[in-house]
Order: C-alpha cells, then sequence, then structure tokens
C-alpha cells in the first residue's frame, strides 16, 4: 500500500466506487441523540429498582495485574492507548473516544480482580460509585450500545469482588443504576443488528435478568422474553456453517467469547439455555479454527488484527468443542486451501448487510498465505488504538492482497460508517484433485465503473510447495470493458509479513522471498510489471510496522487484461 503507507490520506480519487466518502448522519439518529439527552428521556429511565440481586457466575477471563498496577497508579490502558485518568476522568473533552470508551466499559476491573486485594476492590467499587454520579445522563460514548453491553456485564460479573471494598450505601446505587441501564438496553434491542455487537447486548440483557430474576414472578418472565429472543436470532448472528455474520474474526472470537458467557451464567443462575445456544457455539469454534493461521493468530479480514494466540487458545478450550475446521464456509463466503505446511485463506464471498458492514473493509477475493507458523502475504490488517484516518485508510483495496484498478476500491466505504455500493455478484467454487485444491472465484465490483469483473483462480499444490493464482480483468458476460476504462492502471498486491525478506531479480520479471527460519518462496509472474514497494503490517502489536509489498502492475487493455503469478518453495 504504497501510495498512502507513509501519510494516512485519503487519495483524490473518489468517483463512483472510489476511496471512499464521507457521509452525513442520518436524520433519525440525529433526533434519536436529541431525544436521549433530553431531561424527559433521564426520567423515562426511573423505575422501581429490584429489591433483589444475584451475582452470577464471576467473569472467567484472565485480567493483567501489572496494568492493575498502573490503573491504581492513575494510568489505564484502554483501546490501546495508554493516558492518565486525572481528576475528572469521566467526561474529558480531549480524550480520544476509543480510550474513553474503554475507560466508561470497566473491561479493567478484570485486571484490578486479578490483584485480587483489598486496595484493588475498593478502587473499583468506588470507580462504579463515581460513575453512578457522573452519568446520571445519556452521553454518546458511555452509552453507546457496545460500552453499555461491556460495563453492564463487567458490573455484575465482578460484584463479588467488589462488595469486598463497597463504600456504604454501595449496593442500592448499583442496583438502581443497572436497572436504569437496563431500561435504555431494551430500547437498543429493538434498534441492534444483529451480528457480534447484536449479540453482546443480547448478551448484557441476559446477565441483568438473570441477576434481578428473583426478584419478583415480572423479573422471571423478563428473563424467559430475553431468551426467547435470544434464541430467535442466534440463527442470523451464527451463520449455518459457523461464520459470525459480521465476516470477520475479531467478530468470530468476540462472539464465540459472549456464547461461552452466556451459557455459563444460565447455568450459575440455574436456568436452561436454549438449544440454539449451544448449537452455535459447536458451529462458531470450527469456523474459529478456520480463520487462524498457523502461528495461531487470526486472519486480517474486514478489521480484524492477529490476537493472542494464547487468548485465542483459552476461548476455543472453554466451548468443549474440539471439531476440525469446516473444508469451506459456503454462507460466510470464506474458502480455505490447506496442504502439507501451507494454508491460503480468501474472502471470497459479499460483503454483510447493512447494519452489520461499519467496519467491512473493500477486500473482496484478498488472500492470505503461510507456510507453518510463518506467514508470507496477506492484508494489511487494523488493529484497536488507530486514529481514524489511519482505520478508515487500512479500509481501502490497496490494503489487502487482491486486484485494484484506479486506485479505486472494490466497495464504496462512508467514512465512519459501512459500503455504499458494494461488491456483488461474488461467487467461488471450491475443488480437489490428488491432493492439489482449486478455486475459482469473482466479484463485479468494478462494474459500473469501468465495465469490469475480477476473476480469481488459485491453485495450491499437493504438498504446499507451490501456490498459483491468475487474476483477469475482462467485460462484463463477455462485452468488452468501457473505453473510459482502456489504459486505466491496476495492481496487484501482496503485502508480506515484517518478518519476511525480499529481494528483486535484476530483470524484474522475479522475486526472491526469505522467510525468518530461512526457507526461501520464488515469486513469478507474468502479463504485468513486478515492483516491490513500500507497505505496512498492522497485524499486531498496537504499532504500525514498516513492510514490502510485491505489486503487480499493468494497463488494461481493450480485452482488459490477465496475470499469471505463483509462489514457489525454493530447495536449498
Amino acid at each position: 500500500m504504497a501510495k498512502s503507507a507513509a501519510s494516512p490520506e485519503v487519495p483524490d480519487e473518489a468517483a463512483g466506487a472510489g476511496t471512499g466518502a464521507r457521509a452525513a448522519r442520518p436524520l433519525t439518529e440525529t433526533l434519536r441523540e436529541a431525544w436521549y439527552r433530553s431531561p424527559l428521556y433521564g426520567l423515562s429511565l426511573h423505575g422501581r429498582p429490584p429489591s433483589s440481586f444475584l451475582a452470577v457466575a464471576p467473569d472467567p477471563w484472565p485480567g493483567d495485574p501489572d496494568r492493575a498496577e498502573a490503573l491504581l497508579g492513575g494510568r489505564l490502558t484502554a483501546g490501546g492507548q495508554t493516558a492518565a485518568l486525572g481528576p475528572h476522568p469521566w467526561h474529558r473533552p480531549d480524550a480520544d473516544p476509543l480510550w474513553l470508551g474503554g475507560l466508561h466499559a470497566f473491561d479493567w476491573l478484570r485486571d484490578l480482580r486479578e490483584r485480587g486485594d483489598a486496595v484493588a476492590a475498593r478502587a473499583g467499587a468506588q470507580s462504579i460509585a463515581d460513575w453512578i454520579t457522573a452519568n446520571s445522563r445519556w452521553s454518546p460514548v458511555a452509552w453507546s450500545d457496545k460500552v453499555l453491553a461491556a460495563r453492564l456485564a463487567n458490573w455484575v460479573r465482578h460484584y463479588d469482588f467488589l462488595a469486598a471494598g463497597a463504600p456504604p450505601g454501595f449496593a442500592a446505587a448499583f442496583v438502581d443504576s443497572l436497572a436504569r441501564q437496563r431500561r435504555h438496553l431494551e430500547r437498543r434491542l429493538a434498534q441492534a443488528a444483529s451480528g457480534a455487537r447484536g449479540l453482546a447486548l443480547l448478551k448484557a440483557a441476559v446477565v441483568v435478568d438473570a441477576a434481578f430474576v428473583r426478584d419478583s414472578p415480572l423479573r422471571e418472565r423478563r428473563l424467559a422474553r430475553t431468551l426467547t429472543r435470544l434464541a430467535a436470532a442466534l440463527p442470523r448472528i451464527v451463520l449455518p456453517d459457523g461464520t459470525v455474520a459480521d465476516r470477520s474474526a475479531q467478530a468470530q472470537l468476540a462472539a464465540l467469547r459472549d456464547l461461552i458467557d452466556i451459557r455459563a451464567v444460565l447455568l450459575s443462575a440455574e436456568r436452561s439455555a436454549p438449544a440454539a445456544l449451544q448449537d452455535a457455539i459447536d458451529r462458531a469454534a470450527p469456523m474459529l479454527r478456520f480463520l487462524r493461521h498457523g502461528d495461531g493468530g487470526l486472519a486480517l479480514f474486514n478489521g480484524a488484527d492477529a490476537g493472542d494466540p494464547a487468548a485465542i487458545d483459552l476461548v476455543l478450550a472453554r466451548t468443549g468443542n474440539g471439531a476440525r475446521p469446516p473444508a469451506e464456509a459456503p454462507h460466510g463466503g470464506f474458502a480455505r486451501l490447506a496442504a502439507g505446511a501451507a494454508l491460503v485463506l480468501i474472502d471470497a464471498g459479499a460483503p454483510p448487510p447493512k447494519g452489520l458492514d461499519a467496519g467491512t473493509h473493500a477486500g473482496t477475493l484478498s488472500a492470505e498465505f503461510s507456510v507453518g507458523n510463518e506467514r508470507i502475504f496477506g492484508n494489511c490488517g487494523s488493529y484497536p488504538g488507530l486514529t481514524a484516518d489511519w482505520r478508515f485508510m487500512m479500509r481501502f483495496t490497496a490494503a489487502h492482497a487482491t486486484a485494484i484498478i484506479a486506485d479505486t476500491n472494490s466497495s464504496e466505504l462512508i467514512e465512519g460508517r459501512g459500503l455504499e455500493y458494494p461488491a456483488s455478484n461474488v461467487h467461488a467454487a471450491r475443488a480437489e484433485q490428488e491432493g492439489a485444491t482449486w478455486l475459482e472465484a469473482s466479484h463485479d465490483g468494478y462494474r459500473s465503473l469501468f465495465g469490469v469483473t475480477h476473476r480469481r483462480r488459485l491453485w495450491l499444490a499437493a504438498d504446499g510447495a507451490d501456490l498459483r493464482g491468475e487474476d483477469t480483468l475482462a467485460g462484463v458476460d463477455g462485452k468488452p470493458i468501457k473505453a473510459t476504462a482502456v489504459g486505466r492502471k491496476f495492481a496487484i498486491r501482496f503485502h508480506l509479513h515484517p518478518d519476511v525478506k525480499a529481494s528483486l531479480a535484476h530483470s524484474g520479471a522475479s522475486a526472491l522471498l526469505r522467510l525468518p527460519s530461512g526457507q526461501g518462496w520464488k515469486v513469478r509472474a507474468s502479463g504485468a510489471t513486478m515492483t516491490l514497494a513500500e507497505s505496512v503490517w498492522l497485524g499486531q502489536g498496537q504499532r504500525v510496522r514498516r513492510t514490502a509489498q510485491i505489486a503487480l502492475v499493468g494497463g488494461l487493455g481493450p480485452d482488459g487484461a490477465k496475470v499469471k503469478w505463483a509462489f514457489s518453495r525454493v530447495e536449498g
């Protein structure tokens, strides 16, 4: 992604399906926010507080005692950033929204719990008491869906730990605030889409309802209604092949963890879980394995970073499901070619529907290639804590290992939102023959602008030592490409992992790659000029790492273009 790696600026071209656009906020959203801000809305959240509270299923996920020490010293790490809390942290106008959201979400309670002493318990309880005093009215960060859902679950599941250090009157204020936030959550559930975000809201509802279930028959009925709503939503959240509807490995991990949490809460509250819950876990777990590379990290599709392999292992272990990854994911639209130690993962599906596409990337038909625990090429990735400009730029087609025409995205991106004109008519077919695996896939995201369909054929040898590809940019349904598209530049990009060393042959017809293990791979291509350029990798580590990319560059002729390429292991 040489054009934008050095400076996170939006390129000039933005016509049609171009690089991206800024969208005005929908009027309904503006009006809804004005209602939430009003004093009347705050009054509408009042009601009789529950008289009974059940601490359900303590949070089982590990915290970090070092982060707890820093927090007690006045510094919080959240949203990929570390900053001083200051005397009045809840409504700091100068704070980064991601960091501020992390503060209001209270995920850091598990860090204090990991430290495990009275000082940490008092700090946690006092922070909640302070939050209740400072946040009686709605605000856009503190009451956003994601932050609200996390906070409710964290408060309830850490209550036993917090109670040991609670100040006088804490329990009554705690329960009253939970009830008010639950009333707002009920209204948000009606607005939320499916996918990982919708599941997080449903999890928060289950956690709070289970905590209040012994208060009255009314609370018992509310939990029953929430479980009915959960059972009805799960088939839309976890697709039949196990893919979470957001089509992101990061969302897959988050959703699976939420499913495990819901199961634990219901077991703790001595309530039967819907059959659909365990079924969703059993489908989602193999699909998470599907989206992992040999290094244990996640594929970098649609906003994912590689993540922590140990944390991913823990989530999978707690599913109780040891099934192997499926051969393909037709509903989620991902493809997987595996042979020997080699693995190729491909985004071979249409982008998710409206409401689930806020973080979707314009990376249709992008591929990632790894051998054993070493990644060779893939997408640039993303990570929590990126600035808005960088986060938007990493959604560009140019940040993915696929073909791009005239520096134009294959799906039009709306900054801070989803897609306007997503790539469509995405088709893929996979076949095996004598141990080798084929994939043929196509999309028409460039149809309206250029009259072009992108077709990609991949072949992985039975021993995993040879990966070959063919990218065709041709007219739609056999028609010529648009006359205005003739001569336009195209590029087929392969963003290399930072640990891969690349050198271009003097002839420019091939390149040699050296992996950290010393293994060598040769890259060859025909139908385009091979170049070696700068790129970036944001897959892990909360930082932008410089790397290189191989780009196969050419111009569209009247019949489009056809480029063949190969990555072959070099013996010795």
